[in-house]
């Protein structure tokens, strides 16, 4: 895998989210069997992209600072200053956005329900432990993020390959987990995270690439049998396009440098100036609707990322450097 492509990931994390957007607001407001709702009826799907990206992402940046176990506090501590304050902004947001609507006609009788003890939950990501429901859906694939976090500080040393056999038992081990049916897990989406380590690992040329495809043949086939056609289709999409995407295309690669804050608070305000425009103008174009939707929400993680989210990597970064 040549070093040029490495940017590509930034482009298909733009391109999954994105994806994801356009399914939630589709989902939401264009009714059953319309052709925009049918052609992003898969777009969840980019939430196990987003896991394949990790799988890639998260290996190499342990990767390239010589992790080793008594460094698991330190990249955890960077880890979770990357991600917990934009989280905990975005739900800040979503309050916010409610009060806010209360001063428009159609959402005077709105009762905002606040509860300490749900938002403990949603800071701790205990949600799906506890069988509480989160604020936004989306927040539960950020607590399996954490537990990945958790997961590779403990066992990325046994997977770039010094010992092939360790390397692959802990691989297969990970995609197995599937099987204890904990959907709360991370061991859930093993297929997924692995497929992302089996790429960082033929990047740093830790394997070879006859190794990496029947590697990658064997989670396939393991990924179709834990889940099903949308899901092996959804990762293979995701493999062939960090393998060989080779063209920068700047929009998009914008979309994948704001994605999380995007992916965070796309609901929050692309579902919000939506239902916002057809509440006021009931006949207008919904189509049209949708794209100002979208661009509103684009710019808005646009200011999102430079006022909470750039600032957090800094500081991350900052840590025992």
């Amino acid at each position: 895998m040549n070093k040029k492509h490495l940017y590509s990931i930034d482009m298909l994390r733009g391109i999954v989210a994105l994806l994801v957007c356009m399914y939630h607001l589709t989902e939401g407001f264009f009714t059953e069997g319309s052709i925009l709702r049918t052609i992003f009826s898969r777009g969840y799907l980019g939430v196990e992209i987003f896991f394949v990206i990790s799988g890639f992402v998260i290996p190499f940046t342990m990767f390239k600072s010589n992790y080793v176990h008594k460094d698991a506090g330190v990249f955890m501590l960077r880890r979770l200053i990357r991600l917990e304050p934009a989280y905990w902004c975005s739900i800040a947001l979503i309050f916010f956005g409610e009060y806010i609507s209360t001063f428009f006609r159609f959402y005077k009788d709105k009762v905002i329900v606040f509860n300490w003890k749900d938002l403990l939950y949603h800071v701790l990501h205990l949600n799906d432990f506890l069988s509480k429901p989160w604020l936004r859906g989306i927040y539960w694939s950020l607590a399996i993020e954490i537990q990945y976090y958790l997961l590779m500080a403990l066992i990325f040393p046994y997977l770039i390959f010094r010992n092939k056999k360790i390397s692959y038992l802990l691989m297969l081990a990970f995609c197995l987990g599937r099987w204890l049916n904990w959907d709360h897990t991370v061991f859930y989406y093993g297929c997924h995270f692995v497929i992302g380590m089996l790429l960082f690992n033929a990047y740093i040329e830790k394997i070879s690439v006859k190794e990496l495809v029947y590697s990658l043949i064997i989670v396939f086939a393991l990924t179709y049998w834990c889940f099903d056609f949308y899901h092996l289709s959804a990762v293979i999409s995701g493999v062939l396009f960090i393998y060989h995407f080779d063209y920068l295309i700047k929009p998009i690669a914008f979309l994948g440098k704001i994605s999380y804050s995007f992916y965070l608070i796309h609901i929050q305000i692309g579902w919000s100036v939506l239902d916002f425009l057809l509440r006021y103008y009931p006949d207008g174009n919904k189509i049209a609707f949708l794209i100002y939707s979208v661009l509103a929400a684009v710019f808005a993680s646009y200011l999102f990322y430079l006022i909470i989210e750039k600032p957090s990597h800094k500081l991350a970064r900052s840590i025992g450097s």
